[in-house]
């Protein structure tokens, strides 16, 4: 068993200090996970856009990796169509699973 010492508490002394809410932070703000809200000028409305197509892109080679991927492996054995099968397999799951994910 380990004796605290009696000028701590808990799992050492606080690093930092507790942060205060923003003054006028009502409800609304733990509505928004508790933040401060945005300051600035807003994002142009491309950059929504330009996100979505860097996430299809990316989306789209990782897909292509598995499937080339698992061809490969199953080339050693002499079956590089059954690679591609299993591939394209698992990325249709991985699209249904994102589908059905995003509608709940």
């Amino acid at each position: 068993m380990v004796a605290s010492r009696s000028g701590r508490s808990g799992n050492g002394p606080r690093r930092t200090p507790p942060s205060a809410p923003p003054a006028g932070a009502g409800s609304d703000s733990k509505a928004r996970g508790g933040h401060a809200p945005r300051t600035g000028p807003p994002p142009p409305p491309t950059s929504r856009l330009a996100q979505r197509s860097l996430a299809v892109l990316l989306t789209v080679l990782v897909f292509g990796v598995v499937v080339f991927g698992a061809g490969a492996a199953t080339a050693t054995f002499g079956e590089r169509w059954w690679g591609y099968v299993v591939g394209g397999t698992f990325c249709v799951v991985m699209v249904i699973g994102a589908l059905r994910g995003s509608r709940h």
